[in-house]
């Protein structure tokens, strides 16, 4: 069968055009210009010699004809993708697993247990890619993903990882012998901060009736990991994720200056492919992977008992957006 079928380059410029609603977003995407994209565009609808994007002030829109086509598309891209996928893997690649997760979670509580899925499976390669931003779904080549901001759709399946609780925290050393810190007395402290964090910052203060300290000292980091070594070393007080230090609270390198914690509903996930198989090294460490954590709320929940815990007044659906209120408190 003979195929009728335009560019190849050019259905991918028009998918990732309609996609993201931009023409400069699609170039991007794409590694190619702005101006390659608008010709690809172009030659497609003098193909089918009709309209298919609009070209309007806020970027592009499809045409009604064009939007099932979009779809169509997408659908065919994602066979093509999985195919590809499985024609390319090999023994050798069925053990190899590519992990993009945030770099906190990795440094601070993946890493020191990696040790016992080695011994488990020690066949099983993991090469991990770490960042403090989240994955770009569709663009992005991983076979599992960490993310407290899930992507929509039916393309991927999301596994509950861990719920988030936050507090204060900072080194044994720096009460000097009393139990707590009074929520008051927080205006002669350094706070300790990053950009990851900056937006639970002033909403966990105000819960605290601790509203307004414009002479207070904070130091900002580039990485959460950072502000929560600067805490172990007696620096000041940092925004805590329980799940993530519960070792060091256990140890007591760390510990809680205030007697309550903040459930922030913002739960983290892992994130795999469905178009994908999922192969049995991505089923083995999922399954491990799901396993720990489980454990390990268990052991963080028996390790709060009797702190006060409380609800974080934010709305999640709003994290990440626009500029984080603690950048306006200065907290960033």
């Amino acid at each position: 069968m003979r195929y009728r079928l335009p560019s190849l380059n050019a259905l991918r410029a028009l998918e990732a055009a309609g996609r993201r609603g931009s023409l400069s977003a699609a170039a991007k995407e794409l590694g190619v210009s702005v101006g390659a994209v608008s010709r690809h565009i172009s030659l497609l609808e003098g193909f089918f010699g009709r309209t298919l994007l609009r070209r309007q002030t806020s970027g592009v829109e499809p045409t009604p004809d064009c939007v099932a086509y979009l779809a169509s598309l997408a659908r065919a891209f994602g066979e093509i993708d999985s195919a590809s996928h499985r024609l390319a893997t090999d023994r050798q690649r069925d053990n190899r697993l590519r992990l993009r997760f945030y770099s906190t979670f990795t440094t601070e509580w993946l890493a020191g247990r990696l040790s016992d899925f080695r011994a488990l499976y020690p066949d099983i390669h993991l090469d991990l890619s770490l960042s403090i931003k989240d994955a770009e779904w569709r663009d992005d080549d991983f076979d599992m993903a960490l993310t407290g901001r899930p992507p929509q759709g039916d393309d991927f399946r999301c596994d509950r990882l861990f719920d988030t609780y936050l507090a204060l925290i900072c080194s044994p050393a720096l009460l000097k012998g009393r139990q707590w810190i009074e929520p008051l007395d927080l205006e002669r402290e350094t706070f300790l901060t990053s950009p990851r964090e900056s937006e639970l910052w002033l909403p966990l203060l105000s819960a605290l009736d601790v509203r307004q300290f414009p002479q207070q000292h904070h130091i900002g980091f580039d990485s959460l990991s950072m502000t929560y070594q600067a805490a172990r070393q007696g620096a000041g007080i940092a925004l805590g994720n329980l799940f993530l230090i519960a070792d060091d609270l256990r140890a007591r390198r760390l510990i809680m200056p205030v007697n309550q914690i903040f459930d922030a509903h913002l739960p983290h996930y892992i994130v795999t492919r469905r178009g994908r198989p999922d192969g049995p090294a991505l089923t083995a460490f999922r399954t491990w992977l799901l396993q720990v954590t489980r454990d390990a709320e268990v052991q963080l929940d028996a390790l709060v008992q009797g702190y006060v815990r409380r609800d974080l007044p934010i709305d999640p659906k709003t994290m990440g957006s626009g500029t984080p209120p603690a950048c306006r408190a200065g907290l960033d």
